[in-house]
């Protein structure tokens, strides 16, 4: 483990960013149609009780890796597959959200230039910062949070005074049912992004404050849940469910849109910036995660380690898939199939796991 600690409000900057990512720009619980942002709320509730039981597995090992404790749980062979699991995970999700962000620079504003120089030119930034360490890339996430707000109330304040709000696209509430927003829920959104915060259980072990850390971490899930409702009731407000469905970035369609006396316009550049800072923590913390996983599970120093999975990483996002359309199937599959997986049913095993193993040793300390 690096001897490096982080505050509090250094691991809430950066698992804000981390959420909202890229799922600012995609189509976040349009299952549910009209009552997408009902979906993101009850997804935000879950997503919350999983972070305790995250925390809990934390506080239950603090001083070590999840990558060392589920080898203490479950046996160093089995346990040490699992953990080798958990790295491979994070790589692929690391790739995924480089194709992610990749495609949307290239989209929106570098058309002529090829996809695999844009990804490149992002791993080299990342590896950069992941050099220094993590307490860099969490005081870069302070910085670029107050960047990231700035820009939010700017975009806030230009569709407002558009005057293309119209609330009444998102009438009646629960017109469908409950169903469509638990479906919803079930295949998406307790798992994207809430669910995928499970590789800050790589990160939390630096914390030099826990319970305030674990908080600070809470109130992060609840804060980026609020701002995610609220941008699906606006992007549905403006574009309907119809329009928001078929966009492929609608939160840049909805911008794009925008304009005031026809002098403020073409706003949508704000996303796209956005939209780069959050990909870029989000894969930054994906790959940090795996790589901390590598380095422990192999007992190689971390930056000997950075560099190999950087072109792991970079070079798998080329090969995810051969267009948008087939990234975001695949992508959509994996997310209801085989995540649950490693968001629910590995940590809810842990969690047992760790109940039995510290009730043994308490018994063991008294007798």
């Amino acid at each position: 483990m690096e001897t490096t600690k982080l505050s509090p409000l250094q691991l809430f900057s950066l698992l804000v960013l981390f959420q909202l990512g890229t799922v600012l720009v995609v189509n976040l619980g349009m299952e549910a149609g009209k009552d997408a942002w009902i979906a993101v709320l009850f997804g935000m509730l879950i997503g919350m009780a999983l972070y305790l039981g995250y925390a809990y597995l934390y506080t239950a090992f603090p001083d070590q890796l999840p990558t060392q404790y589920i080898q203490v749980l479950f046996g160093k062979y089995i346990g040490g597959l699992i953990a080798f699991a958990y790295t491979i995970f994070f790589i692929n999700k690391a790739s995924r959200d480089l194709m992610d962000g990749g495609l949307l620079v290239f989209a929106s504003t570098l058309k002529e230039t090829p996809l695999f120089v844009i990804n490149t030119m992002m791993m080299l930034t990342i590896v950069y910062v992941l050099h220094k360490g993590i307490e860099v890339l969490a005081r870069t996430a302070f910085i670029f949070l107050g960047v990231v707000s700035l820009i939010g109330i700017i975009i806030l304040l230009l569709l407002l005074f558009s005057g293309i709000l119209d609330f009444t696209r998102i009438l009646p509430v629960l017109g469908d049912g409950i169903q469509p927003v638990l479906r919803s829920v079930y295949r998406q959104n307790y798992q994207f992004p809430f669910g995928e915060i499970i590789c800050f259980m790589m990160i939390m072990p630096y914390l030099n404050n826990p319970k305030a850390g674990i908080r600070a971490g809470l109130m992060s899930v609840l804060l980026s849940g609020l701002i995610l409702a609220g941008t699906v009731v606006i992007t549905l407000s403006i574009l309907g469910v119809e329009i928001a469905e078929r966009s492929i970035f609608p939160l840049l369609t909805m911008v794009g849109k925008a304009s005031i006396a026809d002098f403020i316009q073409r706003m949508d550049i704000l996303v796209v910036m956005v939209l780069i800072i959050g990909d870029f923590f989000k894969i930054s913390i994906y790959f940090y995660a795996a790589v901390i996983g590598v380095s422990d599970l192999m007992k190689i120093p971390y930056r000997k380690i950075l560099y190999p999975l950087a072109l792991v990483v970079l070079f798998s996002s080329t090969t995810i898939a051969r267009t948008y359309s087939e990234h975001v199937k695949k992508g959509g599959g994996v997310l209801y199939q085989m995540d649950p997986l490693f968001y629910v049913v590995l940590p809810a095993a842990l969690i047992i796991a760790a109940l039995i193993y510290r009730r043994r040793s308490r018994r063991q300390a008294g007798g």
